[in-house]
């Protein structure tokens, strides 16, 4: 297996950092991060990422704004527009023409927004959410609290990040490292300014019915819905599953980003589904 690397890439116009890990011979993987403060891909799936690349080839981008990756904002659109676009440019880039997506959170409804486009814009041969909707079922209050982050500090990021896992022990270098990530210039403007509104313009409309969209989509898709997340509705895959012909939904006893605390439980249960996806 070869170690996991940092490298970069200039694609659709953008540059965009990424980690890279496992053969490349091996079958695509592709981790796409969450959208909190202070999160780089290695931040969000490193742990994971090095256990996956036993058996595959994994690639997981910095999306824009985050990490080593441009720190570019759009006001004229969606935050999952410009995402999806840097992300079906880094694939076309990398020539990735059949890959696994595994989604976490803001990535994982990133990818779900991909999957109700037609044609699809991403070699997705299966689709893993974890603790993402696409937007539906989040819980107001906490979602508002993982976006306070107006002075940036270690205690602050401690207080993200204990909204993302089940316990904070042990997870000193995470928060450490998620303040350090904040700090990167651009970062911390890039997804502030996701906030701002012209108060002389009316509220943009709602999108047309997502849920609705998700009944054309072609590819398997996996729901997986941690029990002790705080940031979404309970029972929200199964609602999912009911909107996405031949999808599934699974419940695991996981917080919102197992990734981060429970990188071995979680690897463990990705790894049956892409065997079982295989076969």
């Amino acid at each position: 297996m070869r170690p996991s690397e940092l490298k970069q890439v200039v694609a659709g116009g953008w540059t965009t950092s990424y980690l890279e890990a496992g053969d490349p011979s091996a079958p695509d993987v592709v981790l796409l991060h969450d959208g909190a403060y202070g999160t780089t891909a290695e931040l969000c799936w490193g742990a994971v990422a090095e256990s996956l690349a036993h058996s595959y080839h994994v690639l997981a981008p910095d999306m824009l704004g985050w990490g080593g990756s441009d720190k570019v904002a759009f006001f004229d659109r969606s935050p999952y527009v410009s995402r999806l676009a840097q992300v079906t440019a880094f694939c076309r880039e990398l020539d990735i023409q059949s890959a696994a997506f595994v989604g976490v959170s803001f990535g994982g409804s990133v990818l779900l927004r991909a999957l109700v486009e037609s044609p699809c814009p991403l070699p997705v041969s299966l689709a893993v959410a974890l603790n993402a909707t696409g937007g539906p079922f989040r819980l107001p209050g906490p979602l508002q609290a993982l976006g306070d982050y107006s002075e940036p500090s270690e205690p602050a990021a401690a207080r993200i990040t204990a909204l993302l896992v089940d316990d904070l022990g042990r997870l000193d270098d995470h928060i450490a490292a998620r303040y350090r990530g904040s700090l990167i210039p651009g970062h911390w403007e890039a997804m502030a300014a996701a906030s701002l509104r012209n108060p002389a313009l009316p509220a943009a409309s709602p999108p047309a019915d997502f849920l609705a969209q998700l009944s054309a989509v072609k590819v398997p898709v996996v729901y997986i819905e941690g029990t002790k997340d705080q940031l979404l509705e309970p029972g929200w895959s199964d609602k999912m599953r009911a909107a996405t012909p031949g999808s599934r939904a699974l419940a695991a006893p996981f917080p919102h980003e197992p990734n981060i605390d429970m990188p071995a439980d979680l690897t463990a249960l990705l790894l049956d589904l892409l065997r079982e996806h295989a076969s």
